[in-house]
């Protein structure tokens, strides 16, 4: 199955999980000035709050897959390792530091 990312680099995927967390919450905080009831804005804030935990929780797993990456990694300047990221697969460019 192919992946929505074809080859992403892991700097790029984790700031992009840490955008769409930050957004939701952001997006979360301007509907609960949209919306009047007091229901609906425990709804929303709820929604946006867990969908900011469920994106943050994903980037931390890019970075412990690129840390297991790293750790075993042979003299090379750029491995590529497939992740999971909201259960697609995806490979992901680890770039390896110059030794």
């Amino acid at each position: 199955m192919t992946s929505l990312f074809a080859a992403i680099d892991s700097e790029t995927l984790k700031n992009v999980a840490l955008g769409l967390s930050g957004g939701s919450i952001i997006i979360g905080l301007i509907m609960m000035k949209v919306i009047s009831s007091v229901a609906g804005k425990l709804v929303s804030m709820a929604f946006f709050a867990a969908l900011a935990l469920g994106v943050f929780s994903q980037r931390a797993e890019i970075v412990s897959c690129v840390d297991a990456v790293k750790s075993q990694a042979a003299s090379v300047s750029s491995l590529e390792t497939t992740c999971n990221f909201f259960g697609q697969d995806i490979t992901v460019k680890v770039p390896l530091p110059a030794k």
